[in-house]
């Protein structure tokens, strides 16, 4: 599955996108080189932002390529999830 992930990065244009590439190829474990270009956000100056400063790193965005199978899971896993929560909110037991 390694070679069949591509990783991107989006960010808002005005933020320090070669400082979010790093932290965020780093954190997946990829090297910066490897990653598809960066989508810079334009920056719409009558937004109010909250995710603004040092800490602001942007979005990473994982794309699988022949990912349905894993897809399934995932989901398959979050409506496990999400039943197991309604129907503990429903019996009280939470």
């Amino acid at each position: 599955m390694q070679g069949r992930r591509r990783y991107r990065v989006m960010i808002h244009a005005t933020a320090d996108v070669e400082r979010a590439e790093r932290f965020r190829a780093g954190l997946v474990g990829a090297d910066v080189a490897t990653l598809r270009r960066t989508t810079r956000k334009r920056h719409n100056p009558r937004t109010v932002r909250k995710n603004v400063g040092e800490s602001y790193r942007g979005c990473l965005v994982i794309r699988v390529s022949q990912g349905a199978d894993l897809y399934r899971r995932i989901e398959g896993w979050w409506h496990g999830t999400v039943s197991g929560i309604t129907a503990s909110v429903s019996s009280g037991k939470v």
